[in-house]
Parts: structure tokens; sequence; C-alpha cells
């Protein structure tokens, strides 16, 4: 009984730990629009085995420094439709010309894309201005 308990308690905690988040019926869209005239992302599947890695780095071109910021990944089909998605952190803060480092683990899928799901703008008198 102790270590049925026990397994409850580590299983709960270590899905506590996971930086993903796939919610509800129906897929996720980004909370912030136009972020492509703030960053540039690249991303690259990695992997042959289950899961694959998708990889990648959002580059700031903009004067501003992002902070709290959260990618959303999706796995998609041949007609891209959303097979899967996950919701992951690019951990610290973006500086202007900054680079930052992302990944997520995802099934299998024809091709996949990594779009800004919401961050925080640093205003320069160290303000946070919320963009979700």
């Amino acid at each position: 009984m102790v270590t049925a308990v026990l397994l409850v308690i580590a299983v709960a905690l270590a899905g506590c730990s996971l930086p993903s988040l796939v919610t509800g019926p129906g897929p996720l869209q980004p909370l912030v629009v136009g972020t492509e005239q703030h960053v540039a992302l690249e991303w690259q599947p990695e992997g042959s085995d289950l899961p694959i890695v998708v990889r990648g780095y959002i580059t700031n071109q903009s004067p501003y420094t992002f902070i709290q910021i959260r990618v959303l990944v999706d796995a998609l089909g041949p007609n891209e439709e959303i097979l899967d998605q996950r919701l992951i952190w690019s951990y610290g803060s973006l500086a202007s010309w900054g680079r930052n480092y992302f990944e997520a683990p995802m099934g299998p899928a024809h091709h996949y894309r990594a779009r800004i799901f919401s961050w925080d703008r640093l205003e320069s008198d160290d303000r946070r201005r919320r963009f979700w």
C-alpha cells in the first residue's frame, strides 16, 4: 500500500516538472501577433528515435529586451493539420540582438513549426509590459 502511494506521488511530481503543456480541445494559438517584426526563429528536428527533439534559436532583431518567452511548437501532418503541440519556455532574457535556445520533445510528424506564444517586454525603466 505504501509503495503504491509513493508511486502515485512520484508520478504526480514528475508531471509537475515537465516544461511543456498540451491543453484542452482545439489547437493553441499564439497570444501575440507580429512577433516576426522583432525576432527570427530557426528550428530543426533532430533524432531518429522517439521522442524527436525540435531544437532552435530565437534571434532578437529589435532594440527591446524580452523575458518570460514561451514558444509554441507544432507537429504538422502533410496537409498542415496539427498532430501535436508543445508549449515550452525559452529560459533567460533575450536582449537586443541576442539569441536564446529552445527545445521541445515531439512525436513523429511530416514537419514542424515554431512560433512565439507569449513574452514580456522590458521597458527602458525596467518595467514589464506583458504581451499575452
